[in-house]
């Protein structure tokens, strides 16, 4: 096994043992749920997460159902939010495997237990007769088997960790745009796949967005400030909108923001809003006191939850390319 490779075993190792510890030393079980808020809090920098459990009396009999808010608010809502397009049941095979690989572990520690008694009985009685000694070798045999099934479900126990952090760190990657920080089209559809198949995220507009004449701007401006401009972009839709609505990066120039339980009507205002907080936007050229402005087009459409989804988010493409046959920086839409 390589040196790296048996190094990052064994921190994490450490790591799992430190975390079973805090466990014991607060009294709380060896849950999935208990194991990865004690993981968090002791190995990130989740602020809001060790501010919660500081703040909450692990002595009261509501501790679960506090510790299960936290888990949902501080770590489902941060890794999961934003899924990939793939494996997205994975975050629960991982913690029924961390469950049952803890449980086990406890019958293994039985089962050494158990034996080490025998064991320690057989060695008090006189080794006089073949079939005691058979006996004695057979505990001592059994009892190394125990030791070394229990040896290797403490390092799967360590891979399946490691398992799951590299799984979490490349699903935020692979859900997010790289210059935004804001979805990318996958992780838009991803999340989406979630928020379709509930009633009351209807009726649901669809909002299509452009820049107008970016390529242009980019000509004109350079690069750096294009990029400047898709951020800034980002950060004020962002900031305009509610946690349950999704906003991403579609293309290039062009975003995308589904607002769940947003009549068309609705949705057109919100779009006309961030079109006309767009227009107030300016950057300034580095070396330039000339500051520079863009504006958007959009379309937008609604989807009731029948028919096809697809169908409503053609139409709010149609409805963007009348906004720009139209002159650009308006909102139109698509029944």
């Amino acid at each position: 096994m390589p040196e790296q490779r048996q190094k990052d075993i064994k921190d994490a190792g450490m790591k799992s043992r430190s975390a079973m510890a805090w466990l014991r030393d607060n009294s709380l079980p060896a849950e999935p749920i208990c194991y990865t808020l004690a993981y968090e809090y002791l190995f990130t920098d989740n602020k809001s997460l060790k501010s919660a459990i500081d703040n909450t009396d692990l002595t009261k009999e509501d501790y679960r159902e506090k510790l299960e808010a936290i888990y949902q608010e501080n770590i489902i809502a941060k890794h999961y939010s934003q899924l990939s397009m793939r494996s997205e049941n994975s975050e629960e095979y991982v913690s029924k495997a961390l469950s049952l690989l803890l449980n086990s572990k406890k019958e293994m520690d039985d089962i050494n237990q158990s034996v080490s008694k025998v064991k320690t009985e057989l060695e008090n009685l006189e080794k006089s007769s073949d079939k005691e000694n058979l006996l004695n070798q057979q505990a001592k045999d059994l009892a190394n088997c125990a030791n070394s099934a229990s040896k290797c479900l403490a390092e799967t126990t360590v891979e399946l960790e490691n398992l799951k952090d590299k799984y979490i760190e490349h699903k935020e990657i692979a859900s997010k745009d790289e210059l935004t920080q804001i979805l990318d089209n996958q992780g838009m559809f991803t999340t989406l796949r979630e928020a379709l198949p509930h009633s009351e995220n209807y009726p649901m507009s669809i909002v299509r967005i452009d820049i107008d004449q970016f390529k242009l701007f980019n000509n004109a401006n350079g690069k750096i400030m294009g990029d400047a401009v898709l951020k800034h972009l980002a950060k004020a839709f962002s900031s305009q909108l509610k946690g349950s609505d999704i906003v991403s990066r579609y293309a290039e120039d062009e975003f995308t923001i589904v607002l769940p339980r947003t009549p068309m009507k609705h949705g057109v205002a919100i779009a006309d809003t961030l079109r006309k907080k767009v227009a107030a936007i300016s950057l300034k050229k580095k070396g330039s006191l000339t500051p520079v402005n863009v504006t958007i087009s959009a379309g937008v459409s609604e989807f009731s939850g029948k028919g096809s989804f697809d169908s409503a988010f053609e139409k709010a493409k149609k409805a963007l390319l009348r906004s720009k046959d139209l002159g650009r920086n308006c909102v139109n839409c698509e029944t």
